[in-house]
């Protein structure tokens, strides 16, 4: 099996008339998140596999569809390819007449010239077509998208192109609708609504407050010299914190100097994926270029319909692509600046991280997380004693572990809140036994006091009412 990349028109006429010429197999295309399997004997396309539009098989054109299938390599020709020696597949499509690559590629030309002629009156292929005056075979036409018009017609495609058009300038048609875009060809959008600010010259509730009240998806990047945190918003309310840190809430009661902010949206399904960056559970991770075949990635994500986030990291640039079932919702660049971001992957010095698809919420472990260290400094200020049997509990525990006078989780804590509660339900039993329940209420309120507006405006007031539910009751 062997894979690259094509970078032009030619590069695939040479791929099939040089390395290919004698052989047998398979070759598949991957374009702009589709794939296309193409059937190759002595240098001939013989059959061929691609998505039919919702089509049914029986009623496709199938030549129609192979010249449709390759418009985004003139469009865009930058491709993806792996060639295995494997016989047809019974689901391929067989051509009546075989094909030379340059063949192909002379009709696929002219095919797409006049297509782009018909896009210039109808916008969109997926526009319905709406019949105005009556003419032979008008029932073929009506209330139909004009693709499935095109690769369902006994004519060719660059016939049923120019008789399309020929109809619309005649008046005889007209568009009925648009219909819904393409699965898999939504428009994402990523807008930065505060850019590159330093966190000292803005009101951070302020902000919060404004998020919260305009339901907002997206995230805040904090970054500085000696910590960086991404907080992470769907529909105004924060549902994650990477990484995980108790210590981001009092950097927001004392914001300090050099630390820039950037708030980001993105769309709710797009931010899912995103997230997936600061997941631990790889397929594959950190592996340098010289060790995997990206093409096989990109086909093996189509094929096994996978959902997550391919990561390729390159000289203190990220691209990162965001698959849905196997279908590609949106690559993005993360430079100077996150953006959408539509180009060929990088082809030489980068490394590879995929990642499937889990959910990355946890916040609610950030807020437990605080409340632990809230007990375990009311604990600290009255009883060195007790403190030996913590520190003995921390030190076997696989979970927790103690750095520099807090406590922090060793372990991803997502599907394991009986342990975080159990910790926290012994460090309230440590304290009640050394200041009774009154006293031990009273240093706990005293010591959530300052949260009491960030837990107001991140909606979290709810996760302090632990402690009425508590060991402390």
């Amino acid at each position: 099996m062997i894979s690259g990349y094509l970078s032009s028109q030619q590069d695939f006429v040479d791929l099939i008339n040089g390395f290919l010429f004698n052989k047998e197999g398979v070759l598949e295309i991957y374009l702009e998140g589709r794939s296309i399997e193409l059937y190759i004997e002595n240098g001939f396309i013989k059959g061929f596999y691609t998505d039919t539009e919702g089509l049914k098989a029986e009623e496709i054109n199938k030549e129609s569809l192979l010249l449709y299938s390759l418009f985004s390599m003139l469009d865009n020709p930058n491709a993806l390819f792996s060639f295995r020696n494997a016989p047809k597949r019974e689901y391929h499509f067989k051509l009546e007449e075989p094909i030379s690559a340059e063949e192909l590629i002379l009709q696929l030309q002219l095919a797409h010239q006049e297509f782009k002629s018909l896009l210039n009156l109808i916008i969109t292929p997926y526009a319905t077509i709406r019949v105005l005056k009556p003419f032979k075979n008008m029932q073929n036409y009506d209330v139909r998208t004009f693709v499935s018009v095109i690769l369902t017609s006994t004519e060719t495609l660059i016939s049923e192109t120019r008789k399309l058009q020929e109809l619309l300038r005649s008046g005889f048609l007209d568009i009925g609708q648009f219909s819904t875009p393409e699965v898999g060809k939504r428009v994402y959008e990523v807008d930065y609504i505060v850019k590159d600010v330093n966190i000292k010259n803005v009101n951070m509730f302020s902000i919060l407050e404004s998020l919260k009240m305009g339901k907002f998806t997206g995230f805040i990047s904090i970054r500085g010299a000696s910590d960086n945190y991404e907080l992470y918003f769907r529909r105004g309310k924060a549902v994650a914190l990477y990484p995980y840190s108790f210590d981001f809430f009092d950097f927001l009661l004392t914001p300090q100097l050099g630390y820039m902010m950037n708030v980001v949206s993105m769309p709710e399904d797009l931010l899912d994926k995103f997230i997936l960056k600061h997941s631990k559970r790889k397929l594959i991770s950190s592996l340098p270029h010289n060790f995997i075949e990206l093409g096989k990635v990109f086909i093996g994500i189509l094929k096994d319909g996978f959902s997550g986030l391919l990561v390729l990291q390159k000289s203190g640039e990220r691209m990162y692509f965001a698959y849905e079932r196997g279908g590609l919702l949106a690559s993005l660049l993360e430079g100077e600046q996150l953006k959408i971001y539509k180009a060929e992957p990088y082809r030489d010095d980068f490394l590879v991280d995929l990642i499937p698809y889990e959910q990355m919420e946890n916040f609610l472990e950030v807020i437990h997380l605080l409340l632990i260290n809230v007990a375990y400094g009311v604990i600290l200020r009255h009883s060195n004693q007790m403190l030996q049997s913590i520190l003995y509990y921390l030190s076997s525990s696989d979970f927790f572990k103690i750095a520099e006078g807090s406590i922090y989780y060793r372990a991803d804590p997502r599907g394991r809140r009986e342990q975080v509660l159990g910790f926290l339900s012994f460090l309230l039993d440590v304290g009640y036994k050394i200041l009774g329940k009154k006293k031990l209420e009273e240093e706990l309120e005293n010591s959530l006091h300052p949260y009491r507006d960030i837990f107001k405006v991140l909606e979290i007031e709810e996760y302090a009412g632990f402690w009425n539910e508590s060991a402390v009751s």
